[in-house]
């Protein structure tokens, strides 16, 4: 095990904000920063990252915790992993160590990422060193400079059957390991196993935060497959990741704007450039998650597929899936049948650009003759197009969208509003769509607790945390989770700072890490406590109150139990013991009239 000291090391030099901002589009809300939350959907920012307190907390579903805590949820790492990783970009060293892993933890993931930094580096290793002429070669005819070679981190595979299984088992990983990896395929006969990428130019793949989890491998000689790539493992699922991200993120996050091409050469090429807010889909059609992963960093996507059958087959595929994604989709259909790669190394920047300015919204896409092949100047043909798109137009689940693209069809193909929104409802009823219920009234809020304000102000008060805790014991706090944290962080007096040497969060359980955060969120929303120039006396005067709550509560429960001892010993006949109760709490004789 990794000692606790050194854990609060690493996340003592890490800067949550930098580091979850480096994920999803951090904006500054006063002392905080919001953005929506990745753990659940919603069209508010509700998940707010607290740079005093080092922690990020979503008072919509409740996750929160610190930057290993961060991590382990958004990038599904182990917790060793998520510390490695850390200690890593903050620049700490590890001891070396024997124990176990962390809580909870799995640490599969960890030889597949240091197995693919290995390949990376030997491909790497090979397209620079002289077997690696006929791949530079290749790039140079496709107009990719060596800086663009170098951004990518591009390599080459050798056109042999063990090169990549020499220099992995050379470092003691054994076949199974590196066939879970996908970079090697097991033999049909016999024993052992080779390499699965041969004689190609290799592409890594990355996840947001930069780590290679897979490859893509460009044929260099025509009678193979020209494009090959790493099968789906623990670290990869191709539905979930964009080709680029990790280099693009920040440019769409800026321009609020993001390309998807089909194609890693696309994506290179536009690049190089100057398009740095491209990204490919690593697939024939954009995937729900990859659009909810686009969401994070911009607010409109412009889908530019191959001009060919295929290409606007998965356009349509694409945006039919993913029409109640909350995006302002554009579509580009580049003249000539060429694919951006192309187009680009032919006409030039200005004119791709030219192509961007004219992209397309939904309804002029669908009602494109090369997508609907039909003639919208034939009145038959018209009708039929737009019938086409009162299929897609009809799986809007927003009525107020559903609407503002049933007036956009309206106006395009001069037909009425009324006649196409009848015709929309007659397909949702059709398809079993119904209209979304009216959301009920919201819950009404419930106020804290005593004891939850006491533990609140305990943990960001400091003055107040000796009168607290000398006036209430933790058997008094009825919540388990609560009167872990009252115990060991207002009793016992940890520090609830970033550099108060207290234990980390995420060495807590994930249920006392979501109840922490949440008390220390609330601090920087403004909540629970006063503010301004009274703050002091109304602090000093809320303690006391809740302290009050809490003796009465106490004074409740202790007559609760008399009357319910004097009721037994009146049953069993006990008159001297009756008797003493009645003489010792007189106030119980009448029941209890407190409230």
């Amino acid at each position: 095990m990794i000692p606790e000291d050194v854990i609060a090391e690493i996340v003592r030099r890490t800067d949550i904000v930098e580091l979850i901002g480096g994920y999803l589009p951090l904006r500054a809300a006063g002392r905080t920063h919001k953005t929506l939350c990745p753990f659940h959907t919603e069209k508010t920012p509700s998940f707010v990252v607290n740079p005093e307190r080092q922690i990020f907390h979503c008072f919509g579903c409740g996750e929160g915790g610190d930057a290993i805590a961060f991590l382990i949820k958004h990038e599904r790492l182990g917790f060793m992993e998520a510390v490695r990783f850390l200690a890593e970009r903050a620049g700490v060293s590890l001891p070396t160590t024997r124990g176990g892993p962390g809580p909870g933890e799995a640490d599969s993931r960890l030889p597949l990422l240091e197995i693919h930094r290995v390949a990376l580096q030997h491909f790497r290793e090979n397209l620079a060193g002289a077997d690696g002429a006929h791949a530079r070669a290749y790039l140079a005819e496709r107009g990719l400079s060596r800086e663009a070679a170098e951004r990518f981190e591009l390599g080459y595979a050798l056109p042999r059957w063990d090169a990549l299984l020499r220099v992995l088992k050379q470092k003691g990983y054994p076949d199974k390991v590196l066939e879970a990896a996908g970079l090697s395929v097991p033999r049909q006969s016999g024993s052992g196993s080779y390499d699965r990428f041969r004689n190609r130019l290799m592409i890594p793949i990355w996840d947001v935060s930069g780590k290679v989890i897979a490859f893509g491998g460009r044929a260099l000689e025509p009678k193979e497959v020209k494009y090959l790539n790493s099968p789906e493992t623990a670290l990869y699922r191709k539905g979930s990741h964009l080709y680029g991200l990790n280099v693009a993120a920040r440019a769409i996050r800026e321009r609020k704007v993001a390309i998807v091409v089909e194609g890693y050469f696309d994506a290179i090429t536009l690049h190089a450039h100057g398009f740095d807010h491209a990204v490919a889909a690593l697939g024939t059609a954009l995937t729900t998650d990859q659009a909810r992963l686009l969401g994070r960093y911009a607010q409109t996507v412009v889908l530019l597929f191959d001009p060919d059958a295929p290409g606007i087959g998965a356009a349509r595929r694409s945006l039919e899936h993913l029409i109640n994604v909350d995006l302002h989709w554009r579509i580009v259909l580049l003249s000539g049948g060429l694919d951006p790669d192309a187009f680009l190394r032919k006409h030039g920047a200005a004119d791709f650009q030219a192509a961007l300015a004219g992209a397309q919204d939904l309804v002029e896409f669908f009602l494109d003759r090369r997508v609907s092949g039909l003639d919208l100047n034939d009145p038959v043909e018209r009708a039929r197009a737009v019938d086409g798109l009162i299929e897609v137009v009809g799986l809007i689940d927003s009525p107020v969208r559903r609407e503002g693209y049933v007036q956009r069809v309206a106006q395009r193909a001069a037909i009425s509003d009324r006649t196409l929104l009848e015709a929309v409802a007659q397909r949702r009823s059709r398809i079993g769509r119904h209209e979304a219920k009216t959301a009920p009234a919201p819950a009404p809020v419930v106020p804290p607790t005593a004891e939850e304000q006491l533990v609140f102000i305990g943990l960001h008060h400091a003055a107040y945390r000796e009168r607290i805790a000398a006036a209430i014991t933790p058997e008094e706090i009825r919540d388990p989770i609560l009167q872990r944290i009252f115990v060991e962080f207002v009793q016992h007096g940890r520090p609830a700072s970033r550099d108060g040497g207290a234990r980390p969060m995420s060495l807590q359980p994930a249920e006392v890490q979501r109840r922490l955060s949440a008390l220390w969120a609330a601090a920087g929303e403004g909540e629970w406590t006063p503010a301004g120039e009274a703050g002091d006396a109304a602090l000093a005067q809320m303690v006391e109150d809740c302290l009050a709550r809490m003796a009465a509560r106490r004074g409740r429960a202790q007559r609760t139990m008399l009357r319910q001892a004097l009721q037994a010993a009146d049953r069993e006949g006990d008159r001297e013991r009756v008797l003493k109760l009645l003489s010792e709490h007189p106030s119980i004789k009448g029941g209890d009239k407190t409230t």
